[in-house]
Formats: C-alpha cells, structure tokens, sequence
C-alpha cells in the first residue's frame, strides 16, 4: 500500500507538472495527454469521490491448512470529499459493503472432491475506518470462513467435518488529485484512465482493483 500511495503522489504531481509547463513538454508526450481536463481538474477546490474496489482471485474459502479454494468476486465502495487545494480527504467517510461471490470451488492440488460450505464465505466485511495520513484511509476488516466439510487429504478423500472462524483484515483506500483523467492513456499502466477519461482506476494489493470517479463539487 505504501508503494500504490507513493506511486498516485508520482502520477498526480507528473500531471501537475506537465499542466504547469505545458508550453515546454515533449510534443509525444503532448499528443496524448488530455490538457482541457488537466486544467478543468486543476483549478478544483473540492472533489466528490466515489471509490470502488473490486476483489477478483483465487483464494482459500475454508478456515486452516486445508484444502480448498474459490475464485472469489467481492466489493466495496468508499466515499469522501477531497480538498484538492490542501490534497487531503474531508469530512466523512463512507462504506458500503457488497457481498461475495464464489465460483470454481474445488480442492487444488489433489484428486479429491471439493469441500462442502455449510454456510458463506465472506472475504471482507468492514468493521471501522481511520483516517491513518491527510490522505489515506484504512478500513479494518473481517474475512469470515463457513464451517465445513474438507477432505482428509493427502491421507484419503474421505470427507471430515471442520469448524468455520474468521480472521482480521485491513484495506487502505488513497486520496489523489482528480487531474490524474488527464493523464496518457497507457494499456497495461498501473493507473489506468478510462476512454472517456471520467474515471480511473488503481491496482491494489492481494488482487483489488480500486476504481476512482470523482464529481466535481467547487
């Protein structure tokens, strides 16, 4: 997390950068930035952000050392006001959770069965929120496992009964300058900006994708 926020700061004052001296930049460079919405976004005061973050991967979904994993879909939405004077989030911060998805469920790495859920699985649930930097946000979490029915593998695939749990999770959502939509449009960047440049989107750790659209407000 401490390398995707110091990356958004790279990016943001790149594009400050470039808007400044914009007379002077390299042509290439020019001819695929987006300069009307670098400025439209540069003379903001205050920015609305809606923050999606989408968890899409394959992970375990049974609690311990057994075998068992899913490829999970799972979703979370963030929301707050941005100082883009002062580059820092205001006022409050809200969450909504969504629920999570489960597909392909099977013991990898062996010949037995899938494990049976007796209940959901929900990779993360949020609990509370921080705000830990002027702009950074952390969201602690529950990840929260099903009881079970996993295989007794490698000793057989018989079937065994074990108990569900749940585990602390932490995810950190970053504050960064709306200018960012002005930016070349780069196929495999990082922060990758959409084609009609309204919103963009980070990659975070352990396979979230953050995706920003910010509102103007002044």
């Amino acid at each position: 997390m401490a390398n995707m926020n110091k990356l958004l700061s790279i990016v943001a004052g790149f594009v400050s950068l470039l808007a400044l001296q914009s007379g002077v930049m390299d042509m290439a460079v020019a001819q695929t930035m987006d300069m009307a919405v670098v400025q439209k976004w540069a003379s903001a005061k205050v920015v609305k952000y809606r923050v999606e973050g989408v968890h899409n991967g394959r992970v375990s979904v049974v609690f311990g050392d057994y075998e068992g994993k899913a490829d999970v879909i799972d979703r979370i939405t963030v929301e707050f006001s941005w100082d883009a004077k002062k580059r820092k989030i205001i006022g409050p911060v809200t969450i909504t959770d969504g629920k999570s998805e489960l597909s392909n469920l099977k013991s990898d790495g062996t010949n037995c069965p899938p494990p049976q859920l007796k209940g959901g699985y929900e990779h993360f649930q949020s609990v509370s929120s921080s705000m830990i930097s002027g702009d950074q946000v952390q969201i602690k979490g529950t990840r929260t496992y099903p009881p079970a029915s996993v295989s007794n593998y490698p000793g057989s695939c018989s079937m065994r009964a074990i108990p569900g749990g749940k585990d602390e999770a932490l995810l950190w959502v970053t504050g960064v300058g709306p200018e960012v939509l002005g930016m070349p449009i780069m196929p495999g960047s990082p922060i990758s900006v959409s084609a009609d440049r309204k919103t963009f989107s980070v990659k975070g750790a352990d396979n979230w994708v953050w995706t920003y659209t910010p509102t103007l407000v002044q």
